[in-house]
């Protein structure tokens, strides 16, 4: 039912956030993080036009853009719909990947396992 529903929404969206806060980056609204996508701040020095670009010509994942005066600032992650923990796994998986070729400096694995972390503390 809904309520089934919403708790998966909560849920990749809290293994999102975890994710971001391990690989260092921000959330766009940390007061305000929304359940249904996570808006990330793109890490200075990385290209965020080029960086929403690769995620679909290198995977085949949509992610969103910033817009307005956040085109570029910013990429939209998603959690609503036919999203499930998997599905996340390889969107943080991709996110890393990118960021690392993109030269960015953190650990490798780390958000995949943040991610992992919140998914197995599932009841």
């Amino acid at each position: 039912g809904l309520e089934a529903l919403f708790r998966r929404h909560k849920k990749l969206a809290e293994a999102t956030w975890a994710t971001v806060k391990a690989l260092g980056l921000q959330l766009f609204a940390p007061e305000a993080p929304s359940e249904a996508l996570t808006a990330v701040k793109v890490p200075d020095g990385i290209d965020g036009v080029r960086l929403h670009e690769l995620f679909f010509e290198r995977f085949g994942i949509t992610v969103a853009e910033g817009q307005d005066r956040a085109k570029g600032k910013i990429i939209r992650i998603a959690h609503l719909g036919y999203y499930d923990r998997l599905d996340m796994i390889m969107v943080i998986s991709a996110l890393e990947m990118l960021l690392k070729q993109m030269g960015y400096s953190f650990e490798l694995g780390r958000g995949v396992r943040a991610a992992e972390e919140v998914f197995l503390k599932e009841s």
